[in-house]
């Protein structure tokens, strides 16, 4: 799918939302996710509906990887097509696979995924509170890339872009995405792989 058709595929799954725009090669967006308190209780999971806007703009998505995927479940899973394996260095999260995510292409093969999402700890104090050591996001990025396939997909969810190798990743979309007042403001930055 072209970005223009997975803006439209957001739209028609969401059409009383402020629609996702695309740009010549660029899509954005700002999400108002709104409060809602009957999450998973689990510090740092994902935004209420976040899974479900993104997963709208990669409805052809066969193969996920949930990367540092906290308290997400099998059940939290359970409504969106194609295999997901979640993946946690800390074991009580209970994920698929616990790896460090500096480690990826050693437990995975390359260009295993087409779409990799990434919530890692955002700041130091962050991983203090999840007892993990703050990650380098290029490193990370990077191992993410080597196991997307080729014209994949990764969505970085952060309070900052990661910075990039524009010989391996394309950049082409920014989301903003807003709770409400007195929660952090963070971006889904959006790429592609493009090489090796």
């Amino acid at each position: 799918m072209n970005i223009q058709e997975r803006a439209e595929s957001y739209n028609r799954t969401f059409p009383k939302w402020p629609p996702v725009s695309v740009h010549d090669r660029w899509l954005h967006a700002v999400w108002i996710l709104g409060n809602n308190y009957r999450g998973s209780g689990y510090y740092g999971s994902y935004p209420p509906n976040y899974l479900r806007r993104v997963m709208a703009l990669f409805p052809d998505a066969k193969n996920v990887l949930h990367l540092f995927s906290g308290s997400l479940t099998p059940e939290g899973l359970s409504g969106f097509p194609g295999q997901h394996v979640r993946v946690d260095i800390n074991p009580k999260c209970k994920p698929d696979i616990v790896c460090d995510a500096v480690t990826l292409s050693s437990v995975f093969e390359e260009e295993t995924f087409d779409l990799v999402l990434a919530d890692p700890p955002y700041s130091k104090e962050d991983a203090e509170r999840y007892g993990v050591p703050m990650i380098n996001r290029k490193k990370v990025l990077e191992e993410a890339a080597k196991v997307t396939t080729v014209g994949g997909n990764i969505v970085w969810l952060d309070q900052v872009a990661p910075i990039f190798r524009k010989s391996l990743l394309h950049m082409w979309g920014l989301i903003g995405i807003f709770r409400s007042t007195n929660n952090r403001f963070r971006m889904a930055s959006i790429f592609s792989r493009v090489g090796k």
